[in-house]
């Protein structure tokens, strides 16, 4: 009995190895398959031009928190590429404070996913001021990718 229950163990084992590539997720693998451009990307402003001498000044910014804003599944879906320059405050506590989006191409696609990341951005206490305002940064959806900018 006991060799007939081993017998059948390693059967099952055997034909577990046997299955066909394609039933076999691979972990690696990217979900949604590969990102495939509907059009060019949009030319980037110069975002140092953005900044005006006021602007974010007092005190230099550390990050404890920046996590990239996801790439919106619908933009991917459909190839969308673009970029959205994002304005905000940190107050004293190093929180952000008033993000806003500045300037977008395309408008609205990508305009959730960096509003979202950018609020969720923490940074060390500021030093001797209460609040850096109109801080910038720019985000490129390029390629099924999200660079910081």
């Amino acid at each position: 009995m006991t060799r007939v229950i081993l017998a059948l163990a390693c059967l099952s084992l055997t034909a577990c190895s046997s299955l066909p590539d394609r039933w076999v997720p691979d972990a690696l693998s990217d979900a949604r398959g590969p990102f495939r451009p509907v059009s060019d990307y949009p030319t980037p402003p110069n975002v140092d031009l953005m900044i005006g001498p006021e602007d974010c000044r007092g005190s230099t910014l550390a990050a404890l928190e920046a996590p990239d804003p996801t790439y919106p599944g619908a933009a991917w879906s459909h190839g969308r590429q673009g970029w959205v320059v994002v304005r905000f405050n940190v107050d004293a506590d190093g929180r952000v404070d008033r993000a806003r989006v500045a300037r977008a191409v395309p408008d609205g696609p990508f305009n959730r996913a960096a509003l979202r990341a950018v609020s969720d951005w923490r940074f060390r206490p500021l030093d001797g001021v209460d609040v850096l305002e109109n801080c910038v940064v720019m985000f490129e959806f390029r390629a099924g990718e999200v660079q910081i900018r």
